[in-house]
């Protein structure tokens, strides 16, 4: 079992660990034999919670280079038919590797075609998978950090892999990105907290492999702030959820296109909006509103890449945020028995 640490020092070790994460990556790649994904297959993500949200990112990379891919509630599995195949391949995602859901599904799923993503190669999760994409080992915080991350790394190098690209994200600059993104973004993450202090709820909004940070970022306002918070698709998002909001609510915005039109007419309404995009200025129609705040995303920085950008922002907006209510974001207030297996598999 891989140990826990605190959030604060899971959030400065990130660098750190996902240069571990791209090494072992790299090696188990290197050596792993692995089914090629062929045309008109389906490759499927299998996993809960956080690792669900992953999964946005690896599903939207890959229609953009028109492989076939879904990502599947784990849980959904065992409402379905006996023997029921929903890919062609697996990715089975579990950073504790001891998700009782996916280890479920992965038992009944075709041999030869699963692959696990896991931190802890030792866990249950090995014993259903054939191949394992080690992320590290390294300690994480409930509050997931480097287990998110590291996940969309894997499936970086993955894809890169399996689809002979260069045109997804290098996963070795993975870590770099999320050094420089600690380091640069403070100001905006303690801008941001500021203008959301004071909010009742917050959605999250995104498309493509954004949705990834998106679903991810309202996770963790609602496990480490305790706020209500809720993540759409931004073509979703405008075909009504939007209408509740009032100037008790916030709004995390990811994209540079329909997303900008979107959210300056909340602006008037008393909406407080934190919008990370790379449009300029002059593209935002109120850059300067006092209920906007505006955190410029790198030209250069896209796909995968940027998801791990805004993911780490939204960790650093929420230690900010916990840190203003005195909330302990270490700690849980429901604790679930059965979200996690507690047994080593011989391997």
């Amino acid at each position: 079992m891989v140990d826990k640490t605190d959030f604060v020092s899971a959030l400065a070790a990130q660098a750190d660990n996902l240069r571990v994460t791209a090494d072992v990556v790299a090696k188990a790649l290197a050596s792993a034999e692995l089914q090629p994904w062929r045309e008109g297959e389906t490759v499927a993500v299998i996993a809960m919670g956080a690792s669900s949200h992953s999964g946005e990112a690896l599903t939207a990379a890959l229609a953009q280079l028109g492989v076939r891919a879904v990502n599947i509630t784990a849980s959904d599995l065992e409402l379905a038919a006996d023997g029921f195949q929903p890919g062609d391949h697996y990715l089975v995602v579990s950073e504790s590797g001891q998700s009782p859901e996916p280890i479920r599904a992965a038992a009944g799923f075709t041999p030869g075609r699963r692959i696990g993503i896991t931190n802890d190669p030792g866990a249950p999760l090995s014993s259903v998978v054939d191949v394992i994409l080690p992320l590290g080992g390294w300690p994480d915080s409930r509050v997931y950090t480097s287990g998110f991350t590291g996940t969309l790394l894997a499936y970086a190098a993955l894809i890169r892999r399996q689809c002979a690209t260069a045109e997804v994200t290098d996963p070795a600059t993975i870590p770099d990105l999320v050094a420089s993104t600690l380091g640069d973004y403070g100001d905006y993450a303690e801008q941001a907290a500021t203008l959301l202090e004071k909010v009742q709820a917050v959605d999250f909004v995104a498309r493509g492999v954004s949705l990834a940070a998106a679903t991810e970022g309202a996770l963790v306002v609602r496990e480490g702030a305790r706020l209500h918070a809720a993540a759409y698709d931004t073509y979703q998002y405008i075909h009504g959820p939007m209408e509740p909001l009032t100037a008790d609510s916030g709004l995390v915005v990811f994209g540079d296109a329909r997303e900008l039109p979107m959210v300056d007419m909340v602006l008037d309404r008393g909406t407080k909006v934190v919008l990370l995009t790379r449009a300029d200025a002059a593209d935002i129609p109120r850059p300067h509103h006092e209920n906007l705040l505006v955190v410029p995303v790198p030209d250069a920085v896209a796909g995968i890449a940027r998801a791990v950008l805004e993911t780490v922002f939204v960790q650093m907006l929420t230690l900010r945020m916990t840190a203003r209510s005195g909330i302990d974001i270490n700690e849980f207030l429901f604790e679930q028995p059965d979200t996690k297996l507690n047994e080593r598999t011989t391997q």
